[in-house]
């Protein structure tokens, strides 16, 4: 059985390279990728179990950037069944699922512990509800990374050990992952910020119109780049051995 390496010396410029390759994976099946970003915001509104099916649209936009950059195509069907056969992904998603409840209760302690009215819309512009969703939101980031990649593509790999690879691999390229993700982040939220300012900067109704498409467009593209993002790490990052 072959075993699963961190490769040691990764050379400076593959910080830009995971961008640079993540975009051209895009590009090469943009209409795909939309389609999954979309299911996977679609299937996250569902009550509790939201999450769980996000994870299925994740693997599934593993699995065609694995195909892209191999030149072989992969269509629009989501193809959940067959996910769900691979039992590490389903307790991914089973402790993704636990993890947003515990988030859930988390957010919902501090709101009262602050007395915030839950019944205002404007709860979720309040300063210190923001805070705690990112800080969440972060350390979602670092206990995850990209071990749904390790687990997509190495069925044999448990989760907890997949976990542990994740966490060995981002200590081991602490400086890397940041330099990229310096690299990564403004071509996405740059995009956000001009339709944020275009829709309620500006007091006309296309204007509105264009700003929430831009809005809605980088939404979709946040998720398939950073899932794709997130591949290269693992591809770029891992060796497996004999």
């Amino acid at each position: 059985m072959s075993e699963l390496r961190i490769k040691n010396n990764l050379p400076l410029g593959v910080a830009w390279n995971w961008v640079k390759e993540s975009f051209s994976i895009f590009r090469d099946k943009p209409v795909n990728f939309i389609f999954l970003a979309i299911s996977f915001i679609v299937l996250s509104f569902f009550p509790f179990i939201g999450s769980f099916l996000g994870v299925l649209v994740l693997v599934r936009i593993y699995l065609g950037a694995n195909k892209t950059v191999k030149g072989e195509s992969f269509g629009l069907s989501l193809n959940l069944g067959e996910i769900f056969r691979q039992r590490n992904v389903l307790n991914y998603a089973l402790l993704n699922m636990f993890f947003d409840l515990v988030g859930m209760v988390i957010v919902q302690e501090f709101v009262s512990y602050w007395g915030i009215d839950t019944t205002n819309q404007s709860m979720m512009m309040d300063k210190k509800v923001v805070a705690v969703l990112g800080i969440i939101s972060l350390l979602r980031i670092v206990f995850f990374g990209i071990s749904l990649a390790i687990i997509t593509f190495n069925p044999e790999i448990k989760l907890f050990s997949a976990l542990a690879l994740n966490w060995r691999f981002m200590l081991k390229h602490f400086g890397l992952l940041i330099l990229s993700l310096f690299l990564l982040l403004p071509f996405l939220f740059i995009p956000l910020y001009l339709g944020i300012l275009i829709a309620f900067s500006v007091n006309n109704s296309l204007m509105f119109v264009l700003g929430t498409v831009i809005i809605l467009l980088t939404i979709l593209l946040f998720i398939a780049i950073t899932t794709i993002f997130g591949y290269k790490l693992y591809a770029d990052g891992f060796d497996n051995v004999q």
